[in-house]
């Protein structure tokens, strides 16, 4: 099973994201991304077993500036 990432654009919406699903009970981890996957940012890696769009859904509907979803 490979886990999925949500790629964002800094690290302050990486930790306000990490927090938002925290409160849901699902754990992530915040890491910085390669500038060879676009350009430079952070992303959520999240569990494979979790729903990793209704997740994504869930940080749109929080305002979470979501740029990519690596599945």
């Amino acid at each position: 099973m490979n886990n999925a990432t949500i790629l964002l654009s800094s690290i302050t919406w990486a930790i306000r994201a990490q927090k938002l699903l925290e409160l849901r009970g699902i754990r992530s981890y915040i890491k910085k991304t390669a500038a060879g996957c676009g350009s430079c940012g952070y992303g959520l890696t999240i569990r494979a077993d979790e729903d990793v769009e209704a997740v994504a859904d869930y940080l749109r509907a929080a305002d979470i500036r979501i740029k990519e979803v690596l599945a």
